[in-house]
């Protein structure tokens, strides 16, 4: 498993598309540019990755929070309402 997971990382950094050089017109207009509009280039690929980051981390973040949402409020019912093989209608459906 792990030698599978190590494999599918090298081919994935291997790849040349990864090092955004897989358009030769991107590319070969980006070279021709001068030094401040390449600079420019890179501060604005950096730019743009920001806001996938935060919602990443924040979608994450919610998901850690509400982890055990489910569990606490079925252990916090009276025992008289947790579903048991007599009790069927016992399903509690939290829309929360």
């Amino acid at each position: 498993m792990v030698a599978a997971s190590l494999a599918l990382v090298a081919a994935l950094f291997s790849a040349s598309a990864v090092f955004a050089q897989g358009c030769a017109l991107c590319y070969t207009d980006a070279a021709a540019t001068g030094p401040q509009t390449q600079a420019a280039l890179r501060h604005g690929i950096l730019v743009l990755m920001i806001p996938p980051m935060f919602i990443f981390a924040g979608l994450f973040l919610l998901l850690y929070r509400r982890r055990n949402l489910h569990r606490e409020s079925f252990e916090d019912l009276p025992v008289s309402l947790h579903a048991s093989p007599r009790n069927t209608s016992g399903i509690i459906l939290h829309l929360n």
